[in-house]
């Protein structure tokens, strides 16, 4: 991996740590070893505090940092984003609510020169979370990184072979994993109690109609930011607002749209609960049919995912719906998101907050008094997944078991996601190849998707190139 580019407030000494880093890959193992030792001497004494630090300070990662100081199991070394004002909030509520002030910094690499850093939070917009997860892999950290973990195929195949090769703990932000209602509605499919589940759903309706996020002209970006290493691996542009922070996941350039945002969360736990590896083919229809603005990802689209059998189940097909264009959404409440479960005994349906409720088929659509196949019922949510989360990556990195959402368990995840965008932009079903992952035109896998293979990687921006693992 080349040298980073040099943000102009960077210091001389910043600069000289970055490229010390960098320089080579034998550096960076050597320098792993001294880590990690240091690290599992801390991790494996329950009476050493856990000491962590910060990629990314936006929405999710002040989420994520409200959790931390509600645990009390760590101190927070380092608070790191190209926003300084974002750091610099960090930091000054990590003194009010927990006595001590962390280092406050753009660039990743010093977090990574720090051996007394346990772990790293990667809380950054999609497209820089393959590069600082590996890095911090192989410089001995455990790490909590925000979903969908890749901007895309390529870059998640290298974070699960950095977490392989250097032996660490990396959870994915998959919280609803750690619903308590959400692993009770698991273990109800999984009781065969639901009968043979044949076909599942997943879904996000709202009506933003029609200028969404409205169209914003380029502008320079604002003077606290180092927007050249924002962009990082994606490809160059002008500052734009709506293509920044909170906004830039309806951009490809940096994130996978609606469907690696939310469906991520939602297909992750119709995966999970049916041990489902990747898909047998997958097929999409959709676009950017209907809102007036910015975005370049789609507002409407369906995609039909084929699953193969498994120990569990026999075969069975997902859809995932999704419309920008129609029907209310009050965030979890209601119809506006969901996971179902069809069975041949009845129905499930759940969602990450609002528990889930079985309805029974009739034993005989004819004959009702003959009561219904399953009983019908209702489980009410809880909204701790946050901290049951993060609590259960704590737990890992003392123990060194598997966390509940595991890097290698979510990336077939976020293959199905940008399988899914492939399959609607080049417009033709995709049957996919899981062991050498690589698309094909047919199902004997005898012609290549030369068009959709192109899309599984990117060449990243000169500087920040992805590295080989």
């Amino acid at each position: 991996m080349k040298d980073q580019p040099q943000p102009s407030s960077s210091s001389a000494s910043d600069t000289t740590d970055r490229r010390r880093f960098l320089k080579t890959t034998g550096a960076v193992a050597a320098g792993a070893m001294v880590a990690s030792a240091a690290a599992r001497s801390r991790a494996n004494d329950a009476n050493e505090e856990l000491i962590g630090a910060f990629v990314g300070c936006g929405g999710i990662g002040h989420h994520h940092l409200n959790e931390i100081i509600k645990l009390n199991r760590c101190k927070i070394a380092a608070v790191c984003d190209i926003d300084d004002s974002r750091s610099a909030r960090f930091a000054n509520i990590l003194e009010k609510k927990m006595g001590h002030r962390p280092i406050e910094c753009r660039e990743y690499e010093r977090v990574m020169d720090m051996p007394e850093v346990d772990f790293v939070v990667v809380a950054t917009p999609d497209h820089w979370h393959a590069i600082p997860t590996i890095a911090a892999c192989a410089a001995g950290k455990d790490v909590y990184v925000e979903k969908p973990c890749c901007h895309n195929i390529r870059e998640g195949r290298a974070m699960v072979n950095a977490m392989e090769k250097y032996k660490r703990v990396v959870q994915v932000g998959t919280h609803t994993r750690s619903a308590p209602h959400m692993q009770q509605a698991r273990e109800f499919v999984r009781s065969g109690k639901l009968g043979q589940i044949t076909k599942t759903r997943t879904f996000n309706r709202t009506n933003i109609t029609p200028y969404g996020m409205g169209v914003a002209k380029d502008s320079d970006p604002p003077p606290n930011v180092d927007y050249d290493r924002w962009l990082g691996p994606a490809p160059k542009r002008p500052f734009n607002r709506q293509r920044f922070h909170g906004s830039f996941r309806w951009f490809f350039d940096y994130a996978a749209g609606l469907l690696g945002d939310w469906n991520v969360h939602l297909q992750d736990i119709v995966m999970w609960t049916m041990d489902t590896p990747s898909p047998v083919s997958v097929s999409a229809v959709g676009g950017k049919w209907a809102l007036q603005d910015a975005r370049d990802t789609p507002d409407t689209l369906e995609v039909l995912y084929e699953f193969p059998g498994t120990d569990m189940n026999p075969q069975y097909v997902q859809t995932y719906s999704m419309s920008f264009c129609h029907s209310k959404y009050d965030q979890n409440r209601g119809q506006g998101i969901g996971v179902e479960f069809f069975g041949t005994n009845g129905y499930l349906y759940t969602n990450w907050d609002d528990g889930f409720r079985v309805e029974g088929d009739p034993k005989n659509r004819h004959r009702l008094e003959l009561g219904k196949r399953i009983e019908s019922f209702e489980v009410k949510g809880t909204r701790n997944s946050y901290d049951e989360h993060m609590a259960n990556f704590f737990d890992c990195i003392r123990t060194r078991e598997r966390p509940i959402a595991t890097l290698e368990s979510h990336f077939n995840t976020a293959i199905c996601s940008h399988l899914g965008n492939i399959a609607m932009k080049v417009g033709t079903r995709l049957y996919w190849d899981a062991v050498d992952e690589l698309c094909y035109h047919d199902a004997e896998k005898t012609k290549p998707h030369a068009e959709a293979n192109a899309m599984l990687g990117r060449e990243n921006r000169a500087g920040y190139e992805l590295p080989n693992v």
